[in-house]
């Protein structure tokens, strides 16, 4: 993985946080955990939700046979901190356990691709930048004759749509970035343009993972692992016009499988809806290891007046890690009031905090002020639920804590990836989130009572 240069959060203010300003800034929703701020406020929360998941994923990996490469598929809602699992387990990966250490390539989708519309073709492409832009890995390629001949060939592929990159690498690659990014349409014109070139472009990465891999090996690393984070972001759209349903199928069913191809251990990120076609999934990908990182439980299956004590008690020290939560608000109930209302979503706890702050004008944020920073997020799902269908059935999920037989597929991964459902742990369980409950669409769809 590259080297963190940014200066760490963790060195630029008092933690836990307890100013106003450096409260803001301990919940910031762009704020990921890496290097010392990793180590410091990461907290384990494995014991609400299910197992030890990195464990099992960290074994399969070191535990392969040389030659026998791991995929890994790890899926989980926005907001459930597969980011900083991930990191995490990149750090226990580059350590030297029983004798034996790897390098991890991280690849961020968000960094790389334009999430909006995303095929294998641009994601190949994606790997081969993330490769050029890993500090370790970047001597390597310099040397290896595959990176150069695989430059040459992107070069001469992107000409005749306007794109000149330079002949040295790494400013090319920096350019070719950018211009995905920036430039609307040009993801979408190159995979057009490299969509026949697929076997050509696996073929040359292949041979490139060979190159590093020997590199590696002088530096006495074992083996090579790619995490593609972020994957699960790729906006879900409905086809009409191709054989798979969605956008999602597209990707993740019909094209992705193809990079087991590729010799390295490879962890990919896909969208929680994904699971409900399990057998799906292990019969496109060879062997995989499925694991979902599900949300912290707030309250107990099929009874929401009942709090699961232990989960709240986690996501209180998860927050106090952070902030000084006895300054930040005037009592427990104000806290357990913001825990209770975030579903368990580490990400939208956050918010809530950062909601409510905003909206008061000094700390001892009080039950109603938690009340009154969630009116926003509620206001979101009312725009996302106002006239759909599937309302009453809502309330089926809510009173079961699954899906009932006939669900609509469609609706169904749309609620998950909008995170108006939510999947818990143990015995995997869903549940209406507490803000789409509070608005007047699902009140709409409550069955009459006689």
């Amino acid at each position: 993985m590259a080297n963190e240069t940014e200066t760490a959060l963790v060195d630029e203010i008092t933690i836990p946080a307890k100013s106003r300003r450096d409260m803001k800034a301990a919940c910031d929703l762009q704020f990921e955990l890496k290097g010392k701020d990793l180590e410091r406020l990461r907290v384990d929360l494995t014991e609400v939700r299910g197992g030890r998941v990195l464990d099992q994923i960290e074994g399969d990996i070191r535990d392969a046979r040389r030659g026998n490469y791991r995929t890994v598929l790890f899926s989980g809602h926005v907001g459930s901190g597969k980011t900083t699992e991930l990191r995490w387990l990149t750090k226990q990966l580059e350590m030297e356990k029983e004798g034996r250490c790897f390098h991890v390539l991280w690849v961020d989708a968000l960094e790389y691709l334009d999430i909006n519309s995303v095929q294998l073709p641009e994601f190949l492409i994606a790997l081969f930048n993330a490769i050029v832009d890993d500090p370790l890995l970047r001597p390597i390629v310099g040397a290896s004759a595959t990176a150069k001949k695989l430059w040459r060939s992107i070069r001469d592929w992107l000409k005749p749509l306007g794109v000149e990159l330079e002949v040295e690498i790494p400013v090319g690659v920096a350019k070719l970035k950018a211009k995905v990014k920036t430039e609307f349409g040009l993801q979408q014109k190159l995979r057009e343009k490299l969509r026949e070139r697929v076997t050509e472009l696996m073929s040359d990465l292949s041979d490139l993972l060979f190159d590093l891999r020997g590199g590696l090996a002088k530096q006495h690393i074992d083996d090579l692992v790619i995490v593609a984070d972020n994957l699960e972001k790729i906006v879900l759209d409905e086809l009409d016009h191709q054989g798979a349903k969605n956008t999602h199928d597209l990707f993740f069913i019909e094209q992705l499988p193809t990079v087991q191809r590729l010799k390295a251990h490879i962890v990919l990120t896909v969208p929680v809806s994904l699971h409900f076609t399990h057998a799906r999934l292990r019969q496109v990908f060879l062997n995989p290891t499925v694991k979902v990182l599900p949300m912290i439980p707030v309250h107990e299956p099929r009874e929401p007046r009942k709090p699961h004590a232990r989960g709240i008690a986690v996501l209180k020290t998860l927050l106090a890690t952070r902030v000084d939560t006895a300054l930040l608000f005037v009592d427990d109930a104000a806290l357990t009031r913001a825990i209770e209302l975030s579903g368990g979503v580490i990400r939208d706890l956050f918010r809530i905090v950062l909601e409510s702050l905003s909206l008061k004008p000094e700390m001892g944020l009080a039950v109603a002020d938690v009340e009154n920073g969630v009116k926003d997020i509620v206001s979101s799902y009312e725009r996302m639920l106002q006239g759909k269908g599937y309302l009453p059935q809502l309330h089926e999920i809510a009173a079961c804590s699954c899906f009932p037989v006939g669900f609509e597929e469609a609706d169904r991964n749309a609620l998950l990836h909008s995170m108006v459902v939510l999947e818990y742990n143990g015995e995997t369980w869903y549940d209406v989130h507490p803000l789409a409950r509070r608005t007047r669409a699902y009140g709409s769809g409550r069955p009459a009572t006689g």
